[in-house]
């Protein structure tokens, strides 16, 4: 009996143990959105390339996506413009999606994002590629989070323009 009792309470200590790793690892997503490819092609336009092109160059050289820059509308449109006092200065949205029917059985499946700074605010160069940073980020896939690098931006004290090795593990860990 008491062998039984033992087994009992180990499985469900293992149980909860997995329930919490489940939860942790999607713990920095942003929803179900992902992109069913690792190369992701992006569009920059509008005010602001410079930093926007910075932004996409952090996020390329330190994760294992590719990300090339293209010359007309794809994958991922990161522009700046003037969208007036909106009480945000940069905005992540996802414009074209589609049923994903090979891993998370749901409209998850990203086609076509935006990311987007509002010049109305005038952030500092470094500041402008930190909202990009984070507005590009969440395109693919990612939510706030806080641990620093630019996915804290503007919600967690000792956030970054720039993304870290979090940002990179997380986005890592999906593609």
């Amino acid at each position: 009996m008491r062998g039984k009792i033992l087994t009992g309470f180990l499985a469900l200590i293992a149980l909860g143990l997995l329930a919490l790793n489940v939860q942790v690892s999607n713990a920095h997503k942003w929803g179900n959105w992902h992109w069913d490819k690792s190369t992701i092609k992006m569009w920059v336009f509008g005010s602001h390339q410079t930093q926007s092109r910075a932004a996409i160059k952090d996020w390329d050289d330190h994760t294992q996506l590719s990300l090339p820059l293209r010359s007309s509308h794809t994958d991922v449109s990161v522009f700046g413009a003037n969208s007036g006092k909106t009480g945000w200065a940069g905005l992540a949205s996802i414009k074209e999606y589609e049923f994903d029917w090979w891993h998370k059985w749901c409209w998850c499946r990203i086609k076509h994002a935006h990311a987007q700074y509002n010049s109305y605010y005038n952030y500092s160069n470094a500041g402008v590629q930190g909202v990009q940073c984070q507005e590009v980020g969440h395109t693919f896939g990612l939510d706030h989070s806080n641990t620093g690098g630019c996915m804290a931006k503007g919600y967690y004290s000792g956030s970054s323009n720039y993304t870290n090795s979090h940002n990179w593990s997380d986005v890592n860990a999906m593609y």
